[in-house]
C-alpha cells in the first residue's frame, strides 16, 4: 500500500479513536479525503503530500483543510485541535482564569505545543492561568502609526492566539483581547484567520470586521522528512533549483487557501 494512503490510513482511525464517532470517507479528486459525521459539525479534507490544490468548502459544518505533512509531524495536535472544534475538549469558563502578561521564553514554549504555525514572540504577549496553568495564550505586535489617523492612533496586530491542547477556555478569547484593550487602548486590532481552519466566525463574534482576504500560501514540503518551508527558508541549494528540479530533489509544492483579514477598532 502506498505510504500516502497509510498515512490517511493511521490518521483515519486515530480520529474516530479520539472522538469515539464513526466517519464517512470519500474520495475526491486524486486522492484527496472527505470525512464527516453527522454526529459533529465538521467536515474534514484530507490532501495527501503533492495535492495540486485545495477543494471548495462543503457544506454541513465547519471545514477543515488538513495536509499530510501536517498530520505525520503533529499528530496528537492535529487531533486535539480537531476535538476542540468539534466540541470535545475540556471546558474552562475564562471567569475562572486570571489574565496577565507573559515574558517572551512562556510564550514561545507554549506556541512551540500548542499552536500549528511557527512561534512568533511579538512584542506584547498575555495568558491565561487557571490554577497557576497557562491554558490560553494572545501575541500581539507593537503599535503602528497608521497615515489619515490622528497622531495617537496605533494599529495593534494579533499574531498568535491558542489554548493549551485538550483544552477549549469559554470565553478566553474575548478575556483577552479585553485585557490588552484596557492596557493599550488601541485605535484598532488586526488579524489575520487561517482558511485552512477558520471562518472568520469566533472573531466576528468578538467584533472583527472582515476586510480582505489574502492570496493562498505556498509552502514548499520534504516528501522524505515531511518538512515545511516557506520559499525563503528552503535549503539554499534546493532556492536555486527550478520547480522540476525541486521535485526531482524530493520538493513538492502545497498551496493552502489563505487568510481572512479581519480588523477591530
Amino acid at each position: 500500500m502506498p505510504a500516502a494512503h497509510s498515512a490517511f490510513d493511521s490518521f483515519y482511525t486515530a480520529l474516530q479513536n479520539k472522538l469515539q464517532v464513526s466517519f464517512h470517507e470519500e474520495r475526491c479528486m486524486g486522492d484527496i479525503r472527505l470525512l464527516w459525521t453527522d454526529e459533529l459539525p465538521i467536515r474534514i479534507l484530507y490532501y495527501p503530500c503533492g495535492a495540486a490544490k485545495r477543494l471548495p468548502n462543503t457544506k454541513g459544518g465547519r471545514n477543515i483543510h488538513l495536509d499530510e505533512d501536517q498530520w505525520i509531524r503533529r499528530a496528537g495536535l492535529i487531533l486535539n485541535r480537531i476535538a476542540a472544534l468539534a466540541g470535545r475538549a475540556q471546558r474552562i469558563h475564562a471567569r475562572k482564569t486570571v489574565a496577565a502578561r507573559i515574558d517572551k521564553p512562556a510564550a514561545m514554549a507554549f506556541q512551540q505545543e500548542h499552536h500549528l504555525q511557527v512561534a512568533l514572540p511579538g512584542k506584547y504577549r498575555y495568558g491565561l492561568f487557571h490554577g497557576g496553568v497557562l491554558v490560553s495564550v494572545a501575541i500581539f505586535s507593537g503599535g503602528r502609526k497608521m497615515e489619515a489617523k490622528p497622531a495617537p492612533y496605533r494599529s495593534y496586530e494579533l499574531l498568535r492566539f491558542c489554548h493549551k491542547q485538550g483544552i477549549h477556555v469559554v470565553g478566553g478569547f474575548s478575556k483577552l483581547i479585553k485585557t490588552f484593550q484596557q492596557d493599550f487602548h488601541p485605535g484598532d486590532i488586526m488579524t489575520y484567520a487561517d482558511k485552512d481552519w477558520s471562518d472568520g466566525s469566533s472573531y466576528r463574534k468578538m467584533g472583527f470586521v472582515a476586510v480582505g482576504e489574502t492570496e493562498p500560501q505556498c509552502f514548499w514540503i520534504n516528501t522524505r522528512t515531511m518538512e515545511r518551508y516557506y520559499e525563503h527558508t528552503l535549503p539554499l541549494e534546493i532556492r536555486a533549483k527550478s520547480a522540476d528540479e525541486r521535485h526531482r530533489s524530493g520538493f513538492v509544492p502545497l498551496y493552502n487557501n489563505g487568510s481572512i483579514k479581519l480588523v477591530k477598532t
